[in-house]
């Protein structure tokens, strides 16, 4: 039906009016109907009419009800439109005003089309009763009927013509908000679009057969693309490249079922550069739920990738040179020692020596050129499948695969490989930034990997290697060394001894000694103090077996003060004072440089009440040389205190009369392999008389050292009558109660400090 009541969003008002019309024409025919009774007889013809308009709004309303919205509004409009003809024909014409009352409200209930077959049907039935003359006959009949039914169709009329304007007005703000809606989501998608269009990711829209109708500009701008060369191309050609056909399929099927897909892949840019990204493409939907689109977005994972390969390189590539580093080599030494394997595997640990030296002297930038020169020249030197690690400072890992079956074969392999890869780093390295060259050289340490070592070897071999490489850095520069069992034999108790002598101090283990000092004549005028340590499994041990371990760590400091506390405390007994003996006592170059020396010798010489003049303490040349201007105020501060300072191991130096000259010294040690040769050779004997006149004019104390014969006893005498003697001959280092008592026939009390 074209008329617009039938559309049940917009004509709901109209249902309305019609029920209004209802009432309103069954109210009009009983008033018409009961005024018809008062007039002649075509009056009551005319209430007979109008009674009829009651059994016509009962019929409009039931359909109504029974929601036949078009037929009660025929019935309604064209009954009433009979009736009205039938009355204006009884009224004479009289009530004729009802045809235009009914033509209005057909326009408003039917439409046009309803309302213009009305007026043709108005017009032939007043053009028949005017032919006819019945309108005359009538009209002297007609009443008070006719009037009110006449002005009852006209309120009618004016009554729904009233109710369609409220109803257009309101059609009209609903328009207006509709407007104003529609114009809401304009500006949404207005939004959106913007929002698509400058987002920093790709986003692609397909059509159902995958062929582009949409790209942003950050996919223009990452692939490189125009947009006038995607648009109607397959995404497979330009957007989804980097997936394959079978994931493709997959991916397709996914999509299908309405599913989301999302997975990486790499595609590539019109250029043809690789694009690692992210990609989701998920279906675009129709109201009714039908998949119309597919939409892409993109995710650019080219910084991560960097990011990746930014972390891989920090946790398995050396900085610096670019090489593997110790994890790497842990890593595939693991992999070596837990695969197949049939044949040895040797790894070579190089370092150059003196490296700390060239940094100190040339500072970090020229010492990591070195340390890229030696990476380099390790690269051009050995073959391509040698597997190279820089493991720290200008320490590098040569790792050789599949040397030789059998272990001794194996070996001999090795030696020839550092042989030859001597050689090579002996040649001159060009260094980055600077004109000359620098020539190096560097200690190896080696070790095998042996078939069937399993996944715990992978680990010792690398400490083999470094324990080979330490053993040949103390046979000096250039040196090249094997793994040997006894060397992990030796690291393993210095291991043993450093742990124990931690704990074995605190715990009194330790044990004083003096070896006697005294004249030609056989007079006792001192004593070295030495130290021994009683070690609860190996038993006595001297200080060859521990003091360089302890040198190693600050554990001679501890060592140092336990040794200087005791002899404090000796010196502090009356014996000591009564009879001007003295006490001498080593300090390391390790304790003499350390920060807080002068405070623990003052703190001793204060708790002890020992007498610092007869305290002299023995250093020797190494520790002077290491800061000559600290060293000689520290001797200075020294020697306010009242302590004597002796120069041990004196003519094995390289400076002993700048010392002389420059310190304020009071006594020297001759050393041992001068005195030891002094009675049968001419040479050490005119070495050591030279040393004696020299220490004679320069008024110095000298004690001999290493005095075992009485030759060489009388030899000295007679060189230096004044001369103080230490050695065998005089006798063995004892413990302290044995010496006291021995010595100096000390009493019981005196003997524990």
């Amino acid at each position: 039906m074209q008329g617009q009541f039938f559309e049940a969003k917009n004509r709901l008002s109209m249902r309305y009016a019609l029920r209004f019309a209802c009432v309103w024409m069954s109210v009009l025919g009983a008033v018409v109907a009961a005024a018809g009774l008062f007039t002649s007889q075509a009056s009551v013809a005319l209430a007979a009419l109008s009674l009829l308009l009651i059994p016509l709004a009962v019929l409009t309303q039931a359909l109504l009800r029974a929601q036949h919205w078009q037929a009660a509004t025929l019935l309604f409009c064209w009954g009433n439109w009979v009736l009205a003809a039938a009355t204006i024909g009884c009224s004479g014409g009289m009530a004729a005003m009802a045809f235009p009352v009914w033509l209005v409200i057909t326009v408003w209930l039917l439409g046009m089309a309803h309302a213009l077959f009305m007026l043709g049907l108005s017009a032939l039935a007043l053009l028949l009763f005017w032919v006819t003359g019945y309108l005359e006959a009538a009209l002297h009949s007609a009443g008070l009927a006719a009037l009110l039914y006449a002005l009852g169709s006209l309120g009618l009329a004016a009554a729904i013509t009233l109710m369609a304007r409220l109803s257009l007005s309101r059609r009209a703000q609903k328009s207006l908000d509709m407007l104003a809606l529609l114009e809401e989501s304009q500006q949404e998608l207005r939004k959106f679009h913007r929002a698509v269009e400058q987002s920093p990711e790709s986003i692609v829209i397909t059509d159902t057969g995958l062929n582009v109708i949409y790209v942003n500009d950050a996919f223009l701008a990452r692939t490189g693309y125009a947009r006038d060369e995607v648009l109607g191309q397959p995404t497979e050609l330009v957007s989804t490249m980097g997936m394959d056909r079978s994931h493709r399929r997959r991916a397709l099927e996914q999509l299908a079922s309405g599913a989301v897909w999302r997975g990486e892949m790499s595609n590539r840019t019109r250029g043809g550069e690789a694009l690692r990204e992210l990609v989701l493409v998920a279906p675009i939907r129709s109201p009714q739920g039908q998949i119309v689109n597919y939409v892409e977005l993109k995710h650019d994972l080219s910084e991560r990738v960097l990011a990746d390969r930014r972390i891989h390189d920090l946790v398995y590539l050396d900085p610096l040179t670019g090489l593997p580093n110790r994890h790497s080599l842990v890593l595939h030494l693991r992999e070596l020692a837990t695969g197949p394997q049939s044949a040895c595997h040797g790894l070579l640990l190089l370092d150059v020596d003196r490296f700390s030296v060239f940094r100190d002297a040339h500072g970090i930038q020229h010492s990591d050129e070195l340390v890229r020169a030696v990476g380099m020249r390790l690269v051009e030197a050995l073959p391509d499948h040698v597997w190279i690690a820089r493991l720290a400072g200008a320490e590098f890992a040569i790792l050789f695969e599949n040397l030789e079956p059998h272990a001794r074969d194996a070996e001999q392999r090795l030696r020839q490989q550092s042989q030859a890869l001597k050689l090579a780093m002996q040649k001159p390295l060009s260094l980055r930034g600077r004109l000359e060259t620098e020539s190096v050289s560097c200690c190896m340490g080696a070790a095998l990997l042996e078939p069937g070592a399993g996944g715990a070897d992978q680990q010792e071999v690398l400490r083999f290697a470094s324990v080979a490489l330490h053993e040949a850095k103390q046979n000096g520069p250039g040196s090249v060394m094997l793994f040997e069992p006894r060397m992990a034999e030796e690291v393993h108790k210095r291991v043993r001894i450093a742990r124990d002598l931690r704990s074995g101090i605190p715990l009194g283990e330790l044990r004083l000694y003096l070896q006697t000092q005294a004249t030609a004549q056989g007079v006792c005028v001192g004593a070295e103090v030495l130290v021994r340590w009683q070690h609860p499994h190996w038993g006595l041990l001297s200080p060859v077996e521990f003091i360089e371990v302890a040198e190693e760590s600050e554990l001679i400091l501890d060592l140092g003060g336990w040794v200087l506390r005791q002899a404090c405390l000796l010196l502090a007994q009356p014996v000591f004072a009564e009879r001007g003996l003295r006490l001498s006592v080593n300090v390391s170059a390790i304790q003499f440089g350390h920060e807080g020396f002068m405070s623990a010798v003052q703190a001793v010489l204060r708790d002890t009440g020992a007498n610092p003049h007869l305290l002299t303490l023995e250093l020797t040349e190494g520790v002077l040389l290491r800061d000559w201007d600290e060293a000689r105020n520290r001797i200075l501060a020294l020697r306010e205190l009242g302590i004597e300072i002796a120069l041990d191991d004196f003519g094995t130096g390289y400076s002993s009369m700048y010392s002389l000259k420059q310190l304020p010294i009071q006594e020297i040690k001759i050393d041992r392999s001068f005195v030891s040769g002094s009675h049968g050779s001419a040479t050490d004997a005119a070495l050591v008389e030279a040393m004696l006149l020299l220490a004679r004019r320069l008024h110095l104390r000298v004690v001999a050292e290493g005095v075992e014969l009485p030759a060489q006893a009388e030899r000295l005498q007679q060189w230096n009558p004044d001369i103080v003697l230490q050695g065998l001959l005089l006798g063995e280092p004892l413990p302290q109660q044995q010496w006291l008592a021995e010595v100096l026939g000390a009493p019981d009390s005196l003997q524990q400090p």
